[in-house]
């Protein structure tokens, strides 16, 4: 196995740049997206894009990373382990392999699940017109808006959480708050008013790289939710696509539809999913999230929490706080043997999509 620290970072600048001498040595040029703002670091942010097999191939399968910026890291390594070692005579006839690198790079930089506008881009693939209302979330908008340096108010913000955690139970907080809002700007869970630059871009690329594709099979690497280092495959597809994904991945993939789904994957409202389809209306759509877990989901929401008080009262816009650190080390372990799982498992996984695509 190639070094870990070979593939990984821990930052958006070192993995583009990775990511960039990975496809250097396989003589690839990426598609460049450029992206309007700096980084943390005053680093340029683009999101990358780079095509191994036929520019007409009618089966594809796209590798992308980063939706969650925070999350790169994992999906980053990932990619640039397939692309250290595999190459284009390795693929099924008739077929191509896309891999995005940084969906969400604004949020890789800065550290933040959520995009430049604070937009979770997996609640922003809607039709915003009809947006539905955020009763869930709304009246826990005000243990979110306060002041992160008056105790006596996050006292009071963590006291509403905790009622209403008593009341309706831990997943109910949960979904509230991040199963996707469309009305509070500063708020969690926020799925945006428009469509953000991130979806704009993917979608743009989806419809380019599979113009000519009839067969379509996704794979978006996430981290934070699941065991520590296991893969768990998650289906928002039901019906015929659902099937299809477990005669492509196994019978393990977990259905978030599903009555016997785990409780740490449940639906969402505008998930990236049914707008992958919508990008792709003439090819068969099989998209995948592949989330490696990484600490407890409680765990998770506390940081996200706290970041979003920062963020709403305006701390962490000019350079990271020790709470986007944390969060980095939330989603991102670093550590060696949780790396090496990611990647025996990327493998498969990857393996198990052009396996299927060949007989396709």
């Amino acid at each position: 196995m190639i070094p870990t620290d070979t593939l990984f970072s821990a930052d958006y600048a070192t993995a583009r740049r990775k990511f960039l001498a990975a496809c250097a040595l396989r003589g690839l040029a990426p598609e460049v997206h450029g992206h309007p703002l700096a980084g943390a670091q005053g680093e340029a942010l683009a999101t990358d894009v780079v095509r191994i097999g036929p520019a007409d191939a009618q089966r594809v399968l796209v590798l992308t990373s980063g939706v969650h910026g925070v999350e790169l890291f994992a999906g980053s390594g990932c990619q640039i382990d397939w692309l250290l070692t595999q190459s284009a005579e390795d693929l099924p006839p008739d077929t191509a392999v896309v891999l995005v690198h940084a969906i969400n790079p604004w949020g890789a930089s800065w550290l933040r699940r959520y995009t430049e506008d604070n937009v979770d881009l997996c609640r922003n693939f809607i039709d915003h017109a009809q947006a539905p209302p955020s009763h869930k979330y709304a009246p826990l908008h005000a243990a979110i808006a306060l002041d992160p340096g008056d105790a006596s108010a996050v006292a009071a913000g963590d006291a509403l959480l905790a009622d209403f955690a008593r009341v309706h139970g831990s997943e109910a907080l949960y979904n509230a708050l991040m199963a996707g809002q469309y009305t509070f700007a500063q708020g969690m869970g926020f799925g945006g008013q428009a469509p953000t630059w991130s979806r704009l871009t993917i979608e743009a690329v989806l419809r380019r790289h599979g113009a000519s594709a009839r067969e379509v099979c996704l794979v978006d690497y996430h981290t934070g939710l699941g065991p520590y280092g296991y893969g768990s495959l998650v289906a928002l597809q039901q019906g015929e696509a659902l099937a299809r994904m477990r005669e492509v991945f196994g019978e393990w993939v977990v259905a978030v539809h599903e009555s016997g789904a785990p409780e740490d994957f449940a639906p969402v409202t505008g998930h990236s999913t049914p707008g992958y389809e919508r990008a792709l209306p003439q090819a068969r759509v099989t998209a995948a999230v592949l989330e490696f877990g990484t600490a407890r989901p409680q765990r998770m929401l506390e940081l996200l929490v706290r970041d979003q008080r920062e963020w709403t009262a305006g701390i962490g816009r000019t350079q990271l706080s020790d709470t986007r650190r944390e969060l980095l080390r939330f989603f991102y372990p670093g550590e060696p043997a949780w790396q090496r799982s990611l990647v025996d498992q990327s493998r498969q996984v990857i393996a198990n999509a052009l396996r299927w695509l060949g007989e396709a």
